[in-house]
């Protein structure tokens, strides 16, 4: 038996534990891509009545447990619900995009543009659900059925339901 060159020291062995070797250093360098949550909110403005404490815990907090916390936040800029996730979003230091309607312009398209471009850039949705309309309820569907991931808050009981 010949020990002069032990197999650890092999050219072959070799070659394969720096190939091993470079490609585990490549995966832990591979920084992790985390998809950012874009948060779309859109409804009934009038279809509660929300003070700046009952729409955090009443809305945003259970949202936010259930998909965490989002990159930004998309809504539109009319309505009082607004201006309270506005203020809500600036306590919790997350950005939001107001998205505005150009109602003089547009007419009445102003809402379906201004909703088609929440819906487009959004991963999660928020719809507040008014009393009289049926609008927002089958857009949540819709969404949903896309595969988005879709809360509704109910205008009456202030529930919220996950669509799946």
């Amino acid at each position: 038996m010949n020990h002069e060159q032990p197999l650890l020291h092999s050219p072959r062995m070799d070659k394969y534990v720096i190939r091993h070797t470079s490609t585990m250093e490549l995966l832990e360098e591979t920084p992790i891509l985390v998809k950012p949550i874009i948060l779309g909110i859109l409804g009934n403005s009038k279809a509660a009545i929300w003070t700046r404490d009952t729409i955090a815990e009443s809305v945003m907090n259970p949202v936010i447990s259930e998909i965490g916390l989002p990159t930004t936040i998309l809504m539109p800029t009319e309505g009082s619900t607004s201006i309270l996730l506005q203020v809500w979003s600036d306590r919790q230091n997350k950005p939001t995009q107001p998205i505005d309607a150009d109602w003089i312009r547009l007419g009445r398209r102003a809402r379906a543009l201004r909703d088609g471009r929440i819906l487009k850039e959004s991963t999660h949705l928020i719809f507040f659900l008014g009393p009289k309309s049926d609008y927002y309820e089958k857009v949540a569907i819709r969404e949903a059925k896309k595969g988005k991931k879709v809360f509704t808050v109910d205008g009456k009981t202030n529930e919220i339901t996950e669509l799946c």
